[in-house]
Parts: structure tokens; sequence; C-alpha cells
């Protein structure tokens, strides 16, 4: 059986990387987790990993714009950020106006996860944003982020990708 890490470089290789679809990843994150979540308190095992739960909710948000949901996933006290910031945002109002103003910068957009890794309290997920800026220009980027969790809850969440896809239309020659 191929690792996780050979799969990967043969899809990049075989150029089927970016095909890859939200149960693709879910598959991924079943295959590579090897514990089940399980609330101290109630000793009830939770309906998925948080990082399906993210994925899922953050595909939710693109469409219906209501960041609420994905902002519960995060600590009270979390913190985010991403390159353009000069340092983290912290708390749930911060990081709920964050999300809201990403999404502002679109008319349409959708997410697809390429490749999800969860295990000791930290979860990668690469992947690939496309739709239309509020402008109504087509845009497609692709990133990294990566959340840091603790108790079921994401704590920090840092986030990495091209911004140029942001630039004004003659800025990106």
């Amino acid at each position: 059986m191929q690792s996780s890490e050979q799969q990967y470089r043969d899809r990049v290789q075989q150029n089927d990387f970016f095909d890859a679809d939200l149960e693709d990843a879910h598959r991924k994150v079943s295959a590579q987790t090897a514990h089940t979540s399980v609330n101290p308190e109630s000793n009830q095992k939770t309906e998925g990993s948080l990082a399906e739960r993210f994925m899922q909710t953050l595909q939710q948000i693109e469409e219906t714009k209501n960041v609420d949901p994905l902002v519960a996933l995060f600590a009270e006290d979390a913190d985010l950020s991403n390159l353009v910031m000069h340092q983290p945002i912290q708390g749930h109002k911060m990081i709920q106006q964050f999300w809201q103003n990403y999404l502002s910068v679109f008319d349409q957009i959708h997410s697809r996860f390429t490749y999800t890794s969860e295990g000791n309290g930290t979860i990668t997920l690469e992947w690939v944003s496309e739709g239309t800026l509020s402008s109504g220009e087509p845009f497609s980027y692709r990133g990294v982020s990566i959340l840091e969790t603790q108790n079921g809850k994401v704590q920090h969440f840092r986030t990495y990708y091209d911004s140029a896809t942001f630039l004004p239309q003659g800025a990106k020659q």
C-alpha cells in the first residue's frame, strides 16, 4: 500500500491533482486519522472530524454568506492570520469580521480541498478556490490553511495563498 505522501506526489505528477473533491478529502481524513474525537464531559463521540466539519462549513458559508457556523468552530480566544496581516486577530468578533470581509470580495466562490491531513492537534488543508470577484472578474487561486486545535475547536488558524489574484487586472501581468 502506498503512503499518503507517495499518493499525493503521484497525483501531482499525473496532473489530476486538482480534480479532488470534498468526498475525496473526507476519505483521506478518515484514512489518516487514527483517533476518534470524544467529548470528555459527555464521553460521546462527535460527528465527523473537525477537519471534515471545517471543510463542509466553509463550503456552506461560501453559498449562504452567513459566517456564524464557521466562527462557531473557533475557540473564544482563537487567533487567525494570513500573510497580509501584520499580526494575528483574536476572538470571535474579529474572526467573524475577517470572514465577512473575505466573502465580500467575491460575487461567487467555491473551494475544493485537494489534500487534507489531521492528527496531533493539527489540521492541514490544501485547497483551490474558484469563482468571480465582486468586480465580475473570474478568479482561481490555491493555498494552504493550517489549523491548530484544542478541545475540539480551532485555536490557531493560519492561511497562505497567492494574493496576486486580488490585484487589479492590469497589475497581474
